[in-house]
């Protein structure tokens, strides 16, 4: 059983490292560009803090509510994403598992929306 947790907590790495990736690449296109922490491995020392920024920045950027809605909605849920595995690393729980991945989901939601409005204004 531990090997098959092993694959999961992997796969969960993997994938919020993807979803970090995609708010980097939105944040580059921002109407006031954001610089993020970026190497083969951020530590979450490193990227958590950074996610908070851009969190918190959402508001005071050039764009409508419906674009700083969802850099904010991404943000708090990739947060969310790395406190449940933070928690699932620590003890794995199946559930807490599934949250992680249904918080990638949303935050990956809310950045592709963003990322395709930010696209149709700078192209």
């Amino acid at each position: 059983m531990a090997d098959h947790e092993d694959e999961i907590m992997g796969a969960l790495a993997h994938s919020i490292s993807v979803t970090y990736t995609l708010l980097v690449d939105v944040c580059e296109v921002l109407p006031v560009r954001i610089t993020l922490p970026v190497d083969r491995h951020i530590p979450a020392s490193n990227a958590i803090p950074a996610i908070q920024r851009v969190a918190e920045l959402a508001k005071d950027l050039p764009m409508g509510e419906a674009q700083e809605a969802q850099l904010f909605t991404g943000c708090i849920h990739l947060l969310a994403a790395i406190d449940l595995y933070a928690l699932c690393a620590s003890r794995y729980e199946q559930t807490r598992a599934e949250g992680v991945g249904a918080n990638l989901i949303h935050a990956d939601e809310a950045f592709k929306r963003l990322w395709i409005w930010l696209l149709g204004t700078t192209g």
